[in-house]
């Protein structure tokens, strides 16, 4: 029978902030840590106050996903205490934050938000405007004073 890992074991030992949780488990229980799926997981906070949602995702984007792909091959307890340090001491549902087709609608707004923040990484950019609804672009439009002819270059 396989090792396996729950990820909801996982999201309740990240929102505790655990950092001993992944050396507490078993060798062939830790093979089947897959720091990428929870990633997906934990960059996608539900229900949660602004606040909360954007200290999450910096978090994750400052702590995690920086070197993932470097600590994921021979790192994996290192990359864990990283994701534990995203929690934040209270009960949060995370939902998997599924990749997105590459819409036109997705690449005008991901290019009205590259010009508006151009130090974000295009990574930050793509994930943002796929969570973006048509109210999110609409309040942006008009924090921004945009017109119809300007609103209509990013639809």
């Amino acid at each position: 029978m396989a090792a396996k890992l729950d990820i909801n074991s996982e999201l309740r030992n990240i929102n505790r902030r655990n950092h001993g949780f992944y050396d507490s488990l078993d060798d062939d229980v830790k093979k089947a840590f897959s720091p990428y799926i929870l990633m997906r997981y934990v960059s996608n906070p539900q229900d949660v106050d602004p606040e909360t949602y954007e200290f999450i995702l910096d978090r994750v984007n400052d702590l995690v996903n920086k070197d993932h792909w470097i600590l994921s091959k021979g790192h994996k307890g290192m990359l864990w205490k990283l994701f534990a340090s995203c929690g934040t001491g209270m009960d949060i549902r995370y939902q998997y934050l599924k990749l997105t087709s590459k819409s036109s609608a997705n690449n005008k707004t991901e290019k009205l938000l590259a010009e508006i923040y151009p130090a974000m990484k295009m990574e930050d950019i793509k994930v943002l405007a796929s969570l973006m609804n048509k109210d999110d672009l609409n309040e942006l439009f008009d924090n921004l004073g945009f017109d119809k002819k300007q609103r209509k270059e990013y639809t």
